[in-house]
């Protein structure tokens, strides 16, 4: 499978400092875009991710949550420790794990917010493929000119549907939480010719899901056109955005 990967990562236009960071299979961005050809195969010891974290915690507290994070899935996947035959286990393992350091680090620095993140994209390990999701960051599909939510955010509006409950995150890692990561082997409902969308509520907080479809199937530079638009709209928060094409 081959993938035409376009990732921006901006700081948005009201915000001091950026606590969003993206991984595209281990290349860390933040403040940066990333054009990238990318072919995977299915052979059982081959990975590749897509990854959008988005940091809270106040000052650069959030900047350390999401860039820890990103690191240990990184360091994981070099030595071994996630495989095709652990892989949902290990993945929310790992999750678990830094979830409880930056609790930890949070109480032992006595900080007024507890610092954490969320996660949210796609994993491809040996031939299957995993969408993970801890918080309300984001991840769609679009096919065939219709773009579908793929995960759920981990809110109250989000799991019961209704627009008129709370935004508020009842789950994230870190962050006083315990850092719950839902793993899902999508590998079935993702095929040749989709669009992978992983992105931050800097996005989606700025631009509806009609807005997104629109930029999706018009540009030719999606990940440039949907952080541009953002800003537009008001920028209010950081901007993470990775498009991924998967080629026929």
């Amino acid at each position: 499978m081959k993938l035409e990967i376009h990732a921006v990562n901006d700081i948005g236009c009201s915000r001091t400092n950026n606590e969003d960071m993206m991984s595209v299979g281990g290349i860390l961005l933040r403040d940066a875009s990333l054009e990238l050809p990318v072919e995977i195969d299915d052979e059982s010891d081959s990975y590749f991710y897509i990854l959008v974290s988005d940091g809270m915690g106040g000052h650069e507290k959030g900047e350390e949550a999401s860039e820890l994070l990103l690191k240990c899935i990184s360091d994981s996947f070099m030595d071994g420790r996630i495989s095709p035959e652990n892989a949902e286990d290990s993945l929310r393992q790992l999750v678990s794990d830094v979830s409880c350091t930056l609790n930890m680090r949070g109480i032992e620095e006595n900080q007024e917010r507890i610092l954490g993140c969320t996660l949210t994209g796609v994993i491809w390990i040996g031939s299957r493929t995993y969408l993970v999701n801890a918080g309300d960051s984001r991840t769609y599909r679009l096919r065939n000119g219709i773009l579908k939510q793929l995960t759920t955010d981990d809110t109250e509006r989000g799991i019961t549907g209704d627009e008129n409950a709370s935004k508020l995150l009842l789950n994230a890692i870190g962050g006083g939480s315990h850092g719950r990561l839902t793993v899902e082997d999508i590998t079935d409902r993702i095929m040749e010719g989709d669009t992978i969308l992983v992105c931050s509520d800097g996005l989606t907080d700025m631009v509806d899901d009609e807005g997104i479809e629109e930029i999706l199937c018009s540009n030719e530079r999606p990940a440039e056109s949907l952080v541009e638009t953002a800003n537009r709209n008001g920028g209010a928060d950081n901007i993470s955005v990775i498009v991924a094409h998967l080629e026929n």
